[in-house]
């Protein structure tokens, strides 16, 4: 596979240093180069299949000297007949299931799937002063993330771990970004640019994500291997995350607890409206209808093609869609749907439905209006007296169903909105709800302004404030924000603020502008009265939504109170109601949450994302330290995330393969400084990795990758803190690992 996708290479005029193919019993003739030194790769065909990409498993012998060349070639072919586990390996299928060309014995392992002659590759050898691997997609399966892992010199001292490595990290169009050490190694802003083009073209050229091995020498790049990306999980959906206009509702870092109210939040809110226009085909949609929301490095995300799906269910979608996407502020217009397009029909029914609902969603909104106001009032009362935990908690799930249950003809309204106004045309300014809240902030800073804020008469209006619009704040959807209703010394604070901007701009003659548009003065068509009424509801039911959200927050507050504090917003909902009615313990938890946290705020912000399944991105490698809670059984240790998936067992450290047999590996979690290539048969017996050194290439990463094992690799002293017999827990997506508990 090596030379065969080199050769196409070539043939496309790709910088590919000059190579021949040898089989074992051909000649040899180096007349194809006037170079002293060569590379003699192993060309063994099912290596790097469209199945599996073990590489290392058999010999490469770099700076051959050309009188050498022969014995080099030797040895190599017998490197072939090595590795029997391996080869047993390529018999089988990721399940472990026999494949449908079955090897009879291991001999036949030998030879290649397509019954063809194993090899030999020589290849000119380059002396580079950079090398290293270019993946055209994270292998990890995030698929707008191109990577490059680059060390000095010779590529072989970077798989086994021997140099520092530089990672770059580049979403096209949206940010790159590097960690590391190895200054000596940096590649330029040219150098970047011309390797992810290469990438590009490479990857177009074979119609597969791609592991690009590269060298840099005298400023040229040359292609050394081009393999398939193999441990993609293409049975995994594929999730498209978008942030736009969410993160004006979530702006900034999320704490898993306001994640997974948001989650179930849109859940239930898409399920109830699927029942007002699915019927009983809402059954079919309901996959969809949990994935509405999604979570990035912290951040909360759209999970774009779910609501695409949604949308395609509307008479003229096709219309619809392109408005929806500009009042959002959809800056990537590439529209992705993940379920086949809806029968003739179910979008009659959808459209009758649709044009019903077009037309009485104002007096549903003028309904759902007073159904706000009245439960609010009753559930304001029941939660300030309140005060055992676990009736709190019943009193949060059932506001949470209650107050949900009708907001879905919001939408309905949105969409309404969306339309009239795009009808309309005219750029008109409706006497909208919003100003209600300015108007009354305007007010409150005329009190202070005249008597002051220590003034009876301020504290009587600020009093009044809160009480309206105390939860309406930047992030006010996140729980852990901190509102003026929560904390009144914010509202002081903008408020002296505010008034010292004012009073500079008087002494140096600068004037603001109110903010307030007066209303448009012309005659108020059917259309122009819609889209007012329609803009007016929105607002009026977003503030709705603020205040049951304040009121939920202040419930989470008043649990927290009695238990673990500010801490209670590191759990997600179901870790909150196993702590309240279990006494969980989740003290590690919080503590990797709030590590995790603190990494993402370091990371640049992703607008748009395609995932494989459900991964996230690593923080930074080496951005904090190990985190201890105050006793021996309980630490957390962060690395690289070289291999999804979490896992929970027993270390077996290992300082030399030959202090143990292969049997002692089955189910245990292999610690290690380092692996090589060797280390197959052990991994593949193995539930997980943890090393000390590696990156995304190294040979530990290729394995890990392989055999499906979670690994996290890079964790700098783990070999002094962890021993044999300790219970962990590994994340390979995010590259932690939790001591749970200490041997014996």
């Amino acid at each position: 596979m090596k030379a065969k996708n080199l050769e196409i290479l070539r043939a496309e005029g790709f910088p590919v240093p000059k190579f021949i193919v040898l089989s074992e019993n051909e000649d040899l003739n180096l007349t194809f180069s006037e170079k002293d030194f060569f590379a003699v790769r192993s060309n063994f065909s099912s290596e790097d299949s469209e199945e599996y990409s073990f590489a290392g498993q058999f010999l490469t012998l770099l700076n051959v000297p050309k009188e050498r060349i022969k014995d080099a070639v030797e040895e190599v072919f017998s490197s072939y007949a090595g590795c029997p586990e391996y080869k047993e390996k390529l018999c089988r299928d990721r399940t472990g299931q026999v494949k449908e060309r079955m090897c009879e014995d291991r001999e036949e392992a030998d030879q290649s799937s397509h019954g063809q002659v194993e090899t030999v590759l020589i290849q000119e050898m380059l002396f580079p002063e950079k090398s290293g691997v270019l993946f055209t997609k994270n292998p990890k399966g995030i698929l707008s993330e191109m990577v490059v892992v680059l060390g000095q010199g010779l590529g072989d001292k970077v798989v086994e771990d021997q140099e520092n490595v530089i990672t770059y990290h580049y979403f096209p169009g949206e940010c790159l970004y590097r960690e590391g050490n190895a200054q000596d190694a940096e590649l330029t802003e040219e150098e970047l640019k011309n390797l992810f083009s290469l990438g590009e073209r490479i990857e177009k050229l074979f119609q597969k994500p791609m592991d690009i091995e590269f060298a840099i020498e005298k400023g040229e790049i040359y292609i050394l291997q081009a393999r398939e990306i193999t441990t993609l999980d293409k049975k995994s959906a594929i999730r498209i995350l978008d942030n736009s206009n969410i993160s004006e509702s979530f702006p900034g870092i999320c704490l898993p607890l306001s994640v997974s109210f948001a989650k179930e939040m849109y859940s239930g809110i898409f399920t109830s409206l699927g029942r007002r226009f699915l019927g009983k085909k809402v059954s079919s949609y309901e996959k969809i209808f949990q994935k509405m929301v999604g979570e990035f490095s912290g951040r909360m995300y759209y999970e774009i093609s779910s609501w695409y799906d949604i949308l395609r269910l509307l008479p003229f979608s096709r219309k619809i869609i392109p408005v929806w996407q500009a009042m959002l502020g959809v800056s990537n217009e590439e529209i992705s749907f993940t379920k086949e397009k809806p029968g003739f029909f179910l979008k009659c029914r959808i459209a009758l439905l649709f044009c019903y609902y077009f037309f009485t969603s104002q007096r549903k909104m003028k309904e759902l209006d007073h159904f706000f106001k009245e439960r609010y009032t009753t559930y304001l009362k029941r939660v300030e007296e309140e005060e055992e935990v676990k009736a709190l908690y019943q009193l949060f799930l059932e506001m949470k169903e209650d107050l949900l249950r009708e907001w879905d003809i919001t939408l309905v309204n949105d969409m309404v909105s969306f339309i009239s106004t795009k009808l309309y045309g005219k750029k008109t300014a409706f006497s909208l709800e919003t100003m209600k809240p300015v108007r009354a902030l305007s007010a409150l800073k005329k009190v202070a302004r005249e008597r002051g804020i220590e003034s009876e008469d301020y504290l009587k209006e600020k009093e009044k404030y809160i009480s309206l619009y105390g939860d309406r704040i930047e992030g006010e959807l996140k729980l852990e924000t901190r509102t003026y209703r929560t904390n009144e010394e914010l509202l002081d604070r903008w408020i002296l603020e505010s008034l010292q901007v004012e009073e500079e701009e008087r002494i140096s003659g600068e004037t603001k502008p109110s903010g307030e548009t007066k209303p448009s003065e012309e005659k108020k068509s059917l259309l122009y009265r819609l889209a007012e009424s329609s803009c007016n509801n929105r607002e009026i039911s977003r503030l709705h939504r603020t205040r049951c959200f304040g009121l939920m927050r202040r419930i989470v507050d008043k649990i927290g109170e009695k238990t673990i504090g500010f801490d209670i917003y590191y759990l997600s909902l179901e870790e909150l109601k196993e702590m309240l009615f279990t006494d969980k313990d989740f003290s590690l938890k919080i503590a990797k949450e709030k590590e995790l946290r603190k990494a993402y705020e370091k990371l640049p912000v992703v607008s748009r994302v395609k995932l494989l399944g459900e991964v996230d991105r690593d923080p930074l490698a080496g951005a904090f330290s190990s985190a201890a809670l105050g006793n021996n059984e309980e630490r957390i240790f962060f690395g690289r995330g070289v291999s999804k998936g979490t896992l929970k067992g027993e270390v077996l450290k290992i300082k030399s393969l030959k202090e143990v047999s292969v049997t002692d590996a089955k189910g245990k979690i292999l610690l290690s400084y380092s692996t090589d290539p060797g280390w197959f048969p052990y991994l593949d017996m193995a539930a997980g990795l943890i090393t000390e050194r590696g990156s995304l290439l190294s040979h530990s990463a290729i394995l890990a990758r392989e055999l499906e094992k979670p690994a996290v690799v890079n964790i700098p002293n783990i070999m002094e803190e962890l021993e044999s017999g300790d219970i962990v827990e590994i994340d390979g997506d995010l590259g932690v690992c939790s001591l749970l508990k200490r041997k014996g």
